[in-house]
């Protein structure tokens, strides 16, 4: 077998591997494949466990009452951030981050990422997530897939 034959027949089945990998998270927004595949994701995890999660902020307006609010009832959350709006409202991540919620990020401006390339993907999730890092002082817990240290 010649290097290009090999090469090709090596592509053909890479190639759809890696793609499969990269639309991966598409799975979560189909409810009988999710239920199946990811039952946590689902809401089938452990019956005396609640995850309360709070998307696409931070919000200089909205997200002070909402710390308030958990604040007031000794209550932890989720808060999937993403780096636009985290540049704006400084000070409430790093409110978040000093009550000991769990900060996480969606990306830097939270698009299809199916739709992109694994590196502009990468780029715009790591980019979220080092913003921040920079903004309270620590990583985010999760970061869509990245590994955060």
């Amino acid at each position: 077998m010649t290097p290009a034959r090999a090469a090709l027949l090596a592509s053909a089945t890479v190639l759809p591997g890696l793609a499969a990998l990269h639309a991966a998270p598409v799975i979560s927004t189909f409810g009988p494949l999710r239920n199946t595949a990811l039952p946590r994701l689902a809401g089938q995890g452990r019956p005396d466990h609640v995850a309360l999660t709070f998307d696409d902020g931070p919000d200089h307006l909205s997200t002070p009452r909402f710390l308030r609010l958990l604040e007031a009832r000794g209550i932890h959350a989720t808060f999937f951030l993403l780096g636009s709006m985290l540049l704006r409202s400084r000070g409430p991540a790093k409110e978040m981050a000093a009550a000991g919620h769990e900060l996480a990020v969606h990306g830097w401006h939270h698009r299809p990422l199916l739709l992109r390339g694994p590196r502009a993907t990468w780029d715009d999730i790591a980019r979220a997530r080092d913003a921040a890092a920079d903004v309270t002082g620590r990583p985010p817990a999760r970061s869509s897939g990245l590994r955060t240290g």
